[in-house]
């Protein structure tokens, strides 16, 4: 199958309906608009209807070998997951949310995909989809046993409304119950008694929350738990730690690499008891690093303020308006901050951005102990 550009793509769609290999998301990107169908059959059944043809171009993003005579296919090899999204994340704000896994989705997911003797999720405090996708050491892993994909933050990129909308209402911990993982173990970072958020996003686990500082107490813990039909959920410390009031520029790459290993510590932990089990692991926000970006002042702001969104409705351009929980915010895009950042404020959230809104969904397998 023949692989052309995006611009080439552009083209032969005014020309002709197509088959084409691609992530939908690739669309945004085009200028005009253009009607997609999941399936090639779809749209041969389009074109054959009585009704008005389409009056957009039209691609089907799946290949069908029985109208390869009537539709030309083609693979397109554009990666919409850069820093080029900034540019079309707010117009075509409906057409990510459509193609692209989102965060409030995530809880239906991991019950449709939870299989195995154990079920792990990992709770990322600051991690996005760019910084796991050049710094993690994915190649490293079986490709069977790991797979990541991108996962937008629908709502206001902050650690309370992500990691709120991960777990779900009810949590997942309570949804997997109704799947025979009835005993549940939380480890949190930070103690439940003494942070509100985290008492609530354990909410429904029977076994207690162990508080740990870092992720060897998790690995030197686990074996000694009754793993076998049990919901494993784990809260640790990702990047905003180090966006955040840092002394030196931030290690981002020794960071991102240091969970993917622990990621793969576990899933050998888990192996090593002969366990089955599908851990996940994702993020409640990414970062948008101010040393890698030119940032503008969208207004003279005091220094408290959060530096990306709003509490409340604002009006003025460069800003996505969204609901959490029955409250109003008003989310600026890239590149705007309302005030001027700290010398030690080295990454900011809570912003609409490729960097801040996209972070990753990592689904990991425990098979076998040849890990």
């Amino acid at each position: 199958m023949q692989s052309i550009s995006l611009e080439q793509l552009r083209n032969l769609l005014q020309q002709t309906p197509m088959m084409v290999q691609m992530h939908p998301l690739s669309l945004a990107f085009l200028t005009d608009e253009v009607q997609v169908f999941a399936a090639a059959e779809e749209l041969v059944a389009a074109l054959d209807a009585p009704d008005p043809q389409p009056e957009v171009p039209t691609v089907a993003l799946t290949f069908d070998e029985r109208f390869a005579h009537r539709l030309p296919s083609v693979r397109c090899d554009h990666d919409p997951f850069t820093t080029e999204l900034n540019r079309f994340l707010l117009p075509k704000i409906d057409w990510v949310q459509r193609w692209v896994l989102c965060q409030s989705q995530i809880p239906k997911v991991i019950c449709q995909r939870a299989s195995g003797d154990c079920i792990v999720l990992i709770l990322v405090d600051g991690l996005s989809f760019y910084d796991w996708k050049r710094f993690a050491r994915e190649s490293e892993a079986p490709p069977e046993l790991f797979t990541f994909e991108p996962c937008f933050v629908d709502g206001v990129s902050i650690t309370e409304h992500g990691m709120r909308r991960i777990v779900g209402e009810p949590t997942v911990a309570l949804q997997l119950t109704e799947l025979g993982y009835r005993r549940s173990f939380g480890f949190s970072y930070w103690e439940r008694t003494d942070n509100e958020l985290t008492d609530r996003l354990f909410a429904g686990i029977t076994e207690g929350v162990h508080r740990v500082k870092s992720f060897d107490e998790v690995l030197e813990q686990l074996p000694k738990l009754p793993l076998d039909g049990s919901f494993v959920q784990i809260v640790r410390q990702g990047l905003d730690q180090v966006g955040h009031r840092y002394r030196d520029r931030p290690n981002i790459a020794a960071t991102v690499r240091q969970i993917f290993d622990e990621l793969r510590q576990l899933q050998r932990c888990l192996a090593e008891k002969e366990l089955t089990a599908t851990i996940f692991l994702t993020a409640d926000h990414g970062i948008l690093w101010s040393h890698e970006h030119d940032l503008k002042l969208y207004e003279a702001g005091v220094s408290h303020v959060p530096p990306r969104y709003y509490e409340g409705l604002r009006s003025g351009e460069g800003i996505w308006r969204v609901q959490f929980e029955g409250n109003d915010f008003s989310v600026l895009t890239y590149p705007f901050v309302r005030r001027k950042l700290r010398s030690d404020e080295w990454g900011v959230h809570g912003g609409l951005s490729f960097e801040e809104s996209l972070v990753s969904f990592v689904t990991a397998q425990v098979t076998s102990s040849e890990l």
